[in-house]
């Protein structure tokens, strides 16, 4: 007895080490996402005067007298001048250690309509703590990528399901019943694919009004990327729809009566949908980094949205980057998803055939 095929890609993909790891490090991103509020030690909007681009928390394990430590501490600071530049210099101060407390209480947020106060860490005598640093304006890092990936990963999920809606539909359609049908869909599907893309895109967001709102911006953007990627994925659903209707039961089923609508859904829908989601898979990295991009150019998501690519934005000088380095971690988080996508998408894409090798 032959197993299902379910079992055979489960199997095979379960295999593919990389793509296990990459899987649960993807879930990790989505909790984190989710729950961004509890993960988050500080209110990502609000600012601190005094932790203008605060440098990254010193986690120690020991102390100045090589004291260990199983919760890890910070040391207290203390500002003092530098006799050449005249500038304020903080130091650590060691004679104040400030333990690190899990499960701790916060500042207030809502989720699901209830409010809260728990989070994950924070520090014992409750004073701001800066895991990677602040930006210019002392707003917590962290939390702030955080959120941001909210933001990014809810455009990129949004895109990428309009365009397999809309492709896989035009894909099915094109291909199962060609003539005039499939002769227009597919010379609609390569005017979209031949316009380049990132002059389009400049040229849509530039007759947008400038008093759009942050959520319209956001609408606006989905629509002009979902736009641009649709036909792609037609084209890939439309050539594997030409070979299945060819196939000896859907010409049984034409022959018994059934109707067009059924066929495409009983028959030509279940064969295309593995294909689908990998394609899903590998087209998610390249919207997150689209995204990224133009939000890294002042052109993407609106204050007061903001995601991975518009607090890149912060960091856009030379001179900045060179003082304040810790200002490009959202690259890690860009870094993360991508590669995790594209590794997903790769054991996705070699599991779905189960039978060769």
């Amino acid at each position: 007895m032959s197993q299902q095929y379910s079992s055979l890609v489960w199997r095979r993909f379960r295999r593919n080490k990389m793509a296990i790891a990459s899987l649960w490090l993807l879930g990790l991103l989505v909790m984190v996402t989710v729950f961004a509020p509890f993960f988050s030690p500080n209110d990502p909007t609000k600012r601190d005067s005094n932790a203008i681009y605060a440098a990254p928390a010193k986690l120690h394990f020991f102390d100045s007298e090589n004291n260990f430590s199983v919760i890890p501490f910070v040391y207290g600071q203390k500002e003092s001048l530098d006799p050449v530049t005249f500038l304020p210099v903080i130091e650590e101060d060691t004679s104040e250690k400030i333990s690190l407390t899990f499960f701790t209480k916060g500042w207030q947020y809502t989720w699901l309509g209830l409010s809260f106060e728990s989070h994950l860490m924070g520090l014992e005598d409750g004073r701001p703590f800066f895991l990677i640093g602040a930006d210019s304006l002392g707003r917590d890092l962290l939390a702030r990528c955080f959120f941001g990936s909210r933001i990014t990963l809810i455009f990129a999920a949004t895109v990428v399901f309009v365009v397999m809606v809309v492709g896989t539909l035009v894909g099915m359609f094109s291909g199962y019943y060609g003539g005039r049908f499939d002769y227009a869909t597919q010379r609609i599907a390569e005017l979209a694919l031949a316009f380049p893309a990132v002059p389009l895109y400049l040229a849509l967001i530039a007759v947008m009004p400038k008093t759009a709102d942050s959520f319209t911006m956001f609408i606006m953007l989905i629509l002009i990327l979902s736009s641009l990627q649709w036909a792609f994925v037609a084209r890939q659903v439309r050539a594997q729809a030409l070979s299945l209707r060819a196939l000896d039961y859907v010409k049984a089923a034409q022959s018994v009566g059934a109707k067009d609508m059924r066929i495409v859904i009983k028959h030509i829908l279940p064969n295309v949908t593995s294909n689908v989601i990998v394609l899903a898979t590998i087209m998610l990295p390249g919207i997150v980094l689209t995204e990224s991009f133009f939000s890294f150019l002042a052109v993407g998501v609106k204050a007061p949205m903001f995601s991975w690519g518009s607090l890149l934005n912060a960091a856009g000088q030379f001179q900045t980057i060179g003082s304040y380095p810790w200002l490009l971690s959202p690259v890690l988080f860009i870094l993360i998803t991508v590669l995790g996508f594209n590794a997903l998408g790769d054991g996705l894409r070699d599991a779905a055939d189960p039978y060769s090798n």
